[in-house]
């Protein structure tokens, strides 16, 4: 059975479809939610390799959240994400994205979306327990930052339903938080070598083409200095609010719920 809140491999999630394919679960909005994510990433013109690797290696992993446990829920998956990022060799989690699937989806226009994933991820590190790096900077203008959480590095692609000219930032009819330990990209496509240079490239000229000729400008290498990894989480538009400063409030404290 489907529960929210907790991480179900890709393979798994479709043999618990297919099991149940006769009974109510059909309708269920996290089947659907699966099946829009799905429709997106098989399609052969869906910018991202990697995102597309995973998916044909059913290895993506995916966590529901509803909207009466939201916080516990999201912070559930997401420390045992990252639990398992530590107990787990990098070459045998590569593969692995975390998708954070939110029922709520009740949202007027972008910009909702958008301040809906802004206040998520602010919630996700007000409930860490583990301290920040020390490592990694708290000011979010710093081109060294990105998000922690569990002492974990991470990068956070937020896709949204109205997402219409940027459809590389559009997996359906709910908000998916895609999430991968940064040091990922450092091994798949380091800024550092001409391979990984080479490989962004494509994937910027993919998205060119999947957006109709739109490339967001906040696209870039972390630690370039005109680098912030804030401003690649959500992405704008039309109709969404452009920010000057990142909302978010980063402490060094520990916190717990």
């Amino acid at each position: 059975m489907l529960s929210n809140g907790k991480i179900v491999i890709q393979s798994d999630l479709k043999k618990i479809i297919q099991d149940q394919k006769f009974l109510s679960i059909s309708e269920d909005w996290r089947v659907e939610a699966f099946r829009n994510i799905m429709t997106c990433l098989e399609d052969n013109a869906f910018p991202c390799f990697f995102g597309r690797n995973a998916c044909r290696k059913n290895s993506l992993r995916f966590a529901f959240i509803g909207e009466k446990k939201t916080i516990v829920e999201m912070v559930g998956a997401l420390t045992e994400f990252t639990q398992s990022i530590a107990n787990t060799e990098l070459e045998d989690r590569l593969y692995s994205p975390l998708l954070i699937v939110f029922k709520e989806n009740e949202f007027k226009k972008l910009t909702d979306e958008h301040d809906f994933a802004w206040n998520r991820i602010q919630e996700m590190h007000d409930h860490d327990i583990s301290p920040w790096p020390k490592t990694i900077p708290t000011e979010t203008d710093n081109s060294e930052w990105s998000f922690c959480f569990g002492g974990v590095e991470l990068f956070i692609n937020v896709s949204c339903p109205s997402h219409t000219q940027l459809k590389s930032r559009n997996l359906g009819r709910h908000v998916v938080f895609v999430i991968n330990p940064r040091e990922h990209f450092d091994v798949l496509a380091s800024h550092k070598t001409p391979k990984g240079r080479n490989i962004r490239e494509k994937i910027r000229h993919r998205v060119d083409s999947y957006n109709g000729g739109i490339v967001p400008a906040e696209l870039g290498f972390y630690g370039d200095s005109d680098n912030l990894e804030w401003k690649q989480y959500i992405l704008n538009e039309h109709d969404s609010n452009s920010r000057s400063r990142c909302p978010l409030h980063i402490q060094k404290k520990e916190n717990s719920l």
